[in-house]
């Protein structure tokens, strides 16, 4: 009795530390609230404080940050990330397959952050998860980038979600969710941190 009540306070905790940001819908990516964005306040802070903590805290989590943010001094950044392989997905090749391959997709993302006194505001993340496939040793076969649509249409293979808004690929719908706001909570953790050397 006494374990299973820690392991329900352990998981309990778990959950209350990572925070949930932006949920991942048929609509796209919508906070708590249904809204496209998330405020958070930073009682007595400036917004040129704000800016300069979470500016440094993102120049230090990227190897190449000219390539990757883009700044309006001040006012807000954008960050154009790109991960390799980052979401997998496991489902059948085609309605004859029996078994299931898994398919590595890359995950481009997009995040705008803004700034007010005493305020940040995260926009929703935008992505595209894709991954390239070479045709094999027959000259008729096709090459070339397969996507991964967050609702299915009439021509996909497969998507995140069926047009009736229920969830087809759970494991990619679990993994995004994940990414996405690790990397928010990610950059507020290193904002706070910043000054701490």
């Amino acid at each position: 009795m006494k374990k299973s009540g820690l392991v329900i306070t352990l998981l309990l905790l778990a959950q209350l530390c990572f925070a949930q940001y932006f949920t991942l819908t048929p609509k796209g990516f919508l906070a708590e609230n249904q809204a496209d964005y998330v405020v958070l306040d930073f009682p007595n802070v400036k917004q040129a404080e704000l800016y300069k903590r979470v500016q440094r805290a993102l120049v230090s989590m990227y190897k190449d940050p000219k390539e990757v943010l883009s700044f309006i001094e001040g006012e807000s950044i954008t960050v154009n990330g790109y991960q390799p392989d980052a979401i997998s997905n496991k489902r059948r090749a085609n309605a004859i397959a029996i078994a299931k391959a898994t398919y590595e997709y890359d995950l481009s993302y997009s995040l705008s952050i803004l700034f007010k006194d005493e305020k940040i505001r995260f926009n929703r993340p935008t992505f595209e998860c894709r991954r390239w496939y070479e045709g094999g040793y027959k000259s008729n076969w096709a090459t070339g980038w397969s996507y991964l649509p967050l609702v299915k249409e009439k021509n996909n293979t497969a998507a995140i979600f069926d047009n009736k808004g229920q969830i087809l690929a759970h494991d990619v719908l679990e993994q995004l969710n994940h990414y996405l706001n690790s990397l928010i909570k990610e950059i507020l953790d290193k904002s706070q941190n910043t000054n701490d050397w």
